[in-house]
């Protein structure tokens, strides 16, 4: 069995594996290989063979996350993971995690992440949970939405104003811990690209902005999913994406997806989980919402990513790294000043014993140390536990916008 980069002839047999082994049919995307080459360092995607044959495959996207406090990290993100089932249980993906991991190091990605298929794999890679996401879906004839405040005035565009004015507009709010940063090659290719195999029967992607006094606040793109019952319809809003500058143009957003004629199904499959939803609508129960696990992260460089990131307090905390099998992965120090961290390995006694696991779903605080110490991934003294939830909190839930 051969892991090595592919090269670029081998792209398309390389995605034929892939799509092959996730149940798809490469036929469906034509221009997927001119998508991979623009968006995928070859030197980056590992493939496993045998006999000359691609079996397994892995690759990274070169992206960017926001840290809390606002700060851009360069991130590894892992895609594309598949094994053929006729390959199973030989070791091969954890050879491929091996591979990957190891590139990520030698190119200085602190930090690593990805959207897990199966959630019963990553943990023993050392990725934890690092932001969660609500599905949401509910009826919205006669809910009433938004209370009394002014609204933004809104605007349908057509595709080409929204390639314009779009990716400005996002790249104002993405400062919400969690986010990714987009290049434009990203936005063409997968904010704009509307593959029709993606739409499984519902429409092109529709785009309507958000203004006040001229100025964009926020946008939702969305599909109409059209059905009828009885000449009576039963047509659904499928909402892609929400990014609005503040609650006001928020609010105006959720008004316009709930009060679109002929469809009075809305959903959304990754909504952060403070969407202002259940808060202004007159029945909150009737938002149906499941939390589901979105972003992992694996810490592999603690020093330079807890560095990277903004604290809401300041104080010390000294801990070592327990990693996946059990073993040492080194103790540190973090001391914050001023809300600016450093962070350095010591030699001096650890007072927190954290799962790398843990690590990664502290890092953007979406989850407290606390409850990491109830859940046995954090073991130590009550009082650094409390000091770590000070240290790691953030205001504002970190969420993944979308999906890698």
């Amino acid at each position: 069995m051969e892991i090595r980069a592919i090269t670029e002839e081998e792209v398309s047999v390389y995605r034929r594996s892939m799509i092959g082994t996730f149940g798809g049919d490469p036929a469906e995307d034509p221009t997927g290989d001119d998508r991979f080459r623009a968006l995928v360092d070859r030197s980056r995607a590992f493939a496993a063979f045998d006999r000359g044959a691609v079996v397994a495959t892995a690759a990274t996207f070169d992206i960017a996350l926001t840290a809390p406090g606002g700060a851009v990290l360069p991130v590894a993100g892992l895609t594309m993971v598949s094994v053929r089932p006729t390959h199973r249980r030989r070791g091969i993906l954890r050879a491929l995690m091996a591979t990957f991991l190891a590139d990520a190091r030698g190119r200085g990605n602190a930090v690593s992440g990805l959207w897990a298929s199966d959630s019963a794999i990553y943990g023993r890679f050392g990725y934890g949970v690092a932001t969660e996401y609500d599905s949401v879906s509910f009826g919205a004839a006669g809910l009433a939405v938004g209370g009394r405040g002014e609204r933004d005035e809104l605007e349908l565009v057509e595709e080409a104003d929204a390639r314009e004015l779009l990716p400005s507009l996002y790249a104002r709010a993405v400062a919400r811990p969690g986010m990714l940063a987009r290049s434009a090659a990203w936005w063409h290719h997968r904010r704009f690209t509307d593959r029709p195999d993606l739409r499984h029967g519902a429409s092109p992607r529709r785009h309507v902005l958000a203004r006040r006094g001229g100025e964009a606040t926020g946008y939702i793109t969305y599909r109409h999913r059209p059905e009828w019952e009885d000449a009576v319809a039963k047509g659904a809003v499928e909402i892609d994406e929400i990014i609005a500058l503040d609650a006001r143009a928020e609010t105006s957003l959720w008004q316009f997806a709930c009060s679109v004629d002929l469809f009075p199904n809305v959903s959304w499959w990754n909504a952060p989980v403070d969407s202002l939803l259940p808060w202004i609508v007159d029945q909150p129960r009737r938002i149906r919402r499941r939390r589901n696990d979105g972003l992992w992260l694996r810490i592999d460089d603690p020093a330079s990513a807890l560095a990277a990131r903004r604290y809401p307090a300041d104080g010390r905390l000294r801990f070592v790294v327990i990693d996946e099998a059990g073993g040492d992965g080194g103790s540190y120090e973090l001391v914050v000043e001023g809300g600016a961290g450093r962070c350095a390995p010591t030699s001096a006694g650890a007072e927190l014993r954290v799962a790398r696991t843990a690590l990664g779903s502290l890092y953007l605080g979406g989850a407290t140390a606390s409850l990491l110490a109830r859940a046995g991934q954090i073991d130590g003294d009550a009082a650094a536990v409390a000091r770590a939830d000070r240290l790691f909190g953030w205001s504002q839930p970190p969420w993944c916008e979308e999906i890698f």
